[in-house]
C-alpha cells in the first residue's frame, strides 16, 4: 500500500483540493462515505481565522490488493488515532479507476486547540501501511524507511512484524526505492492533457531496449522527447531532464529510469568521448617501409684505425633488407607500379566508359529506390513467422499454476454458501425457527452469499478466459455492494459460462479443456500464417518480377531521354503493360 501526504495552504483554499476529490472526471465512481464540500471549505476558513499557514492535510492511500469500503475506512481511522487527529472531523471519500479502488482522507489541520501532529510524518503513515498489510495478508511494499520502521515496531513490541519489514530493507542506500515523480508534477502535467505515468512508462521502455544513450536519444526524439542538461548545473552536475517538443519538463532521467547518478555520469563521460574521436585516416604508404641497401654497405667507406692507445670504434651493425616471400615481393612490385602510373595512361578496353548526365544520374537513383521498394515487400514476412511454436507441456503447466489460488477461492465461496444453505434448510423444518423470524434471516444470509458466491464465479471466470488468452485485460475486481441489476447480470454470466464454470470447478475437466484450448490457439496461429502467405503471395511475385526488369535496366547502358520518360511512367503507374520494360 502506498500512502502519500500532502498539506494544503490556507492561502490556496479548498476549491482545488474538492474538485479533485469529490468530482474527479476520470474516476469511474466516486463514494463518500464520510464529510462534504462544505465541511472541508469550512475547515478552511477555521484555519484562515486561527492565523494558520496550512489549512487542510490530504492523505492519498492507494493498496496493492483490493480492499473494501470498510477496510479502507478502518485504515483511515488507524491514521487519525497515529496523528492523533479527531476522526469526527475527517473527510473520507473512495475513487473507483480502472477497476481498483483508492481512498482520500482530509483531516483538518486545527484540531480544536492545537494544530495536527506532524513529526515524521512519512515514516509513522508507512508504519501503519505495513501493519495493514500484514493484518489483510497483502504483500509487502517496500518503502524508503523500513529501517526506521522496524525499529519502531520493535520498540512497539511487534516483534513479528518487525521482522517482516527488516526482510525488505535493500543491501545498499542507492537500491532504496523512490518516487519518479511528485504528485504535484503529475496535476500539472495531466492540466497539460499529458499522462506522466504512460510517458514514464515510454521512457523505462525506450531505454531498456538502447544500447547507449545515443540510441537512447534517438528513440526519444521518434516520440517527440528529447533529453538535455538540466538547468541547475552548478548544484547537480551532470543531471539532465527529459521533456517533450513543446519544452513541458517530463522528469530526472535517473529517476525515470532508477539509474545510479555514478553510472549516468560514466555514460555521459563515454559519449563525450565517442564524440571527440576523430576517425584516424589511414595513409598508408604504398612503398616498403624499409630501407634498401647491400650488404657490404658499410665495407665501402673505411673507419679511422686505433693510433697508439686509443681503441677503434666497433664497426655499425649492417641494416639489411627482411626476407619476403615470392607473392609478397610480386604484390609490393604491383603495388609500386601502380602508383607510379601516368595519369594519362589510357584505360584498359575491357572497362567501357560512359559519361553520365545529371538527369541520367538522377534516373538511376530512382530506379534504385523503386527496387529497394520492391524488396521491402519481398521481405515482409507473417507476423506470427518469427515466433518460436509453443511448448504444449510448459504451456499447460504454465496455466494451471495461474488457476491454483482462483480454484481455491472458489470453493472457498462455495462452501461458505453451501453452509449458509444448510443452516437455512434445517431451520425451515423447525417450526419454531418459522415462528421466530430466524428462518427468513438464514434465508436473506444464504441469498446474499449466492450471489457473492456468484460474484466470485464471475472473478474465476473471467481470469480463466485471460489466462488462456480468450480475454484480452484482467478480470475486475470483485465487488462486494451488489444491487438487483448486478445479480441479474450475474445468474445471465453464469448461464452463459456455465461450461468454464464446470471446468474450474471439477478438477477432472480442466485438463481436458486446457489441452482443447492449446489446440485450438495452434490451429488458429496455423491458419493466420496461411491466410497472411496467400494474401501477399501475389504482391510478392509481382515485386519479384518488377526487381528483374529494374535490375535489367539498371545493368544496361545509359538509357536515352525517351525511354527514362516512358519507364518513370511505369514507376509512377504500377499497371502499365510489360512491353515498357524492354531493354533500350
Amino acid at each position: 500500500m502506498i500512502v502519500k501526504e500532502s498539506r494544503i495552504r490556507t492561502k490556496n483554499g479548498a476549491g482545488a483540493l474538492t474538485r479533485h476529490v469529490l468530482r474527479g472526471a476520470k474516476n469511474e465512481a466516486i463514494r463518500v462515505l464520510t464529510g462534504s464540500d462544505w465541511l472541508m471549505r469550512d475547515q478552511m476558513r477555521e484555519a484562515h481565522r486561527e492565523g494558520l499557514k496550512y489549512g487542510l492535510r490530504h492523505i492519498a492511500f492507494n493498496p496493492d490488493e483490493a480492499m473494501t469500503d470498510d477496510q479502507l475506512s478502518d485504515f483511515a481511522h488507524r491514521l487519525c488515532d497515529e496523528l492523533k487527529a479527531n476522526p469526527e472531523d475527517l473527510t473520507l471519500v473512495i475513487h473507483q479507476k480502472d477497476g481498483s479502488t483508492h481512498g482520500h482522507l482530509i483531516l483538518p489541520e486545527w484540531q480544536q486547540n492545537c494544530t495536527l501532529d506532524s513529526r515524521f510524518t512519512w515514516m509513522r503513515m508507512e508504519k501503519i501501511a505495513r501493519l495493514e498489510e500484514i493484518r489483510l495478508g497483502h504483500r509487502l511494499v517496500a518503502g524508503r524507511h523500513d529501517r526506521a520502521i522496524a525499529k519502531a515496531l520493535r520498540t512497539e513490541g511487534h516483534h513479528y512484524e518487525g521482522e517482516q519489514v527488516e526482510a525488505l530493507i535493500p543491501v545498499s542506500h542507492g537500491a532504496k526505492p523512490r518516487s519518479a515523480y511528485t504528485s504535484q508534477a503529475r496535476r500539472i502535467t495531466e492540466r497539460q492533457d499529458l499522462d506522466l505515468p504512460a510517458l514514464k512508462k515510454l521512457v523505462c521502455t525506450l531505454w531498456s531496449r538502447s544500447d547507449g544513450l545515443k540510441a537512447f536519444r534517438d528513440a526519444l526524439n521518434e516520440h517527440n522527447l528529447s533529453m538535455r542538461a538540466g538547468d541547475r548545473a552548478e548544484q547537480r552536475p551532470g543531471a539532465h531532464i527529459i521533456e517533450d517538443h513543446n519544452g513541458t519538463l517530463i522528469g530526472s532521467f535517473t529517476r525515470l529510469t532508477k539509474v545510479r547518478m555514478a553510472e549516468f555520469r560514466t555514460l555521459l563521460a563515454e559519449e563525450k568521448q565517442q564524440v571527440a574521436r576523430k576517425p584516424e585516416k589511414d595513409i598508408k604508404s604504398t612503398r616498403l617501409p624499409f630501407r634498401r641497401t647491400t650488404a657490404n654497405f658499410y665495407d665501402e667507406f673505411p673507419t679511422p684505425k686505433a693510433s697508439g692507445n686509443q681503441l677503434s670504434l666497433p664497426k655499425r651493425p649492417v641494416i639489411k633488407r627482411p626476407h619476403i616471400k615470392e607473392w609478397q615481393r610480386q604484390l609490393w612490385l604491383q603495388r609500386i607500379n601502380d602508383a607510379d602510373t601516368p595519369t594519362t595512361k589510357p584505360l584498359r578496353p575491357e572497362f567501357p566508359v560512359y559519361i553520365l548526365s545529371v538527369n541520367e544520374v538522377r534516373f538511376r537513383q530512382k530506379i534504385k529506390k523503386e527496387i529497394a521498394e520492391q524488396q521491402a515487400i519481398l521481405d515482409q514476412q507473417a507476423p506470427e513467422a518469427s515466433w518460436k511454436p509453443l511448448d504444449k507441456e510448459k504451456t499447460l503447466a504454465k496455466w494451471c499454476r495461474q488457476l491454483v489460488p482462483y480454484q481455491k477461492q472458489l470453493r472457498e465461496s462455495f462452501d461458505r454458501y453451501n453452509s449458509a444453505k444448510n443452516a437455512w434448510q434445517d431451520a425451515e423444518k423447525s417450526r419454531w425457527h418459522r415462528m421466530t423470524g430466524k428462518s427468513q434471516k438464514l434465508e436473506k444470509i444464504a441469498d446474499k452469499l449466492f450471489y457473492e458466491f456468484l460474484e466470485v464465479l464471475r472473478f474465476i471466470v473471467e481470469a480463466l478466459l485471460y489466462s488462456v488468452g480468450i480475454r484480452p485485460e484482467p478480470p475486475n475486481p470483485i465487488c462486494t455492494a451488489l444491487n438487483e441489476k448486478d445479480q441479474v447480470a450475474l445468474e445471465q454470466f453464469k448461464e452463459t459460462h456455465d461450461t468454464e464454470f464446470s471446468v474450474m470447478a471439477d478438477s477432472k475437466k480442466l485438463a481436458p479443456w486446457l489441452d482443447q484450448r492449446f489446440e485450438t490457439i495452434v490451429q488458429d496461429r496455423q491458419k493466420r500464417f496461411e491466410q497472411s502467405i496467400e494474401k501477399h503471395g501475389a504482391k510478392k511475385e509481382a515485386a519479384r518480377r518488377k526487381i528483374e526488369q529494374l535490375s535489367t535496366l539498371l545493368n544496361t547502358k545509359p538509357a536515352s531521354h525517351h525511354l527514362q520518360a516512358v519507364i518513370s511512367q511505369h514507376i509512377s503507374n504500377p499497371s502499365p503493360p510489360a512491353s515498357s520494360f524492354g531493354s533500350p
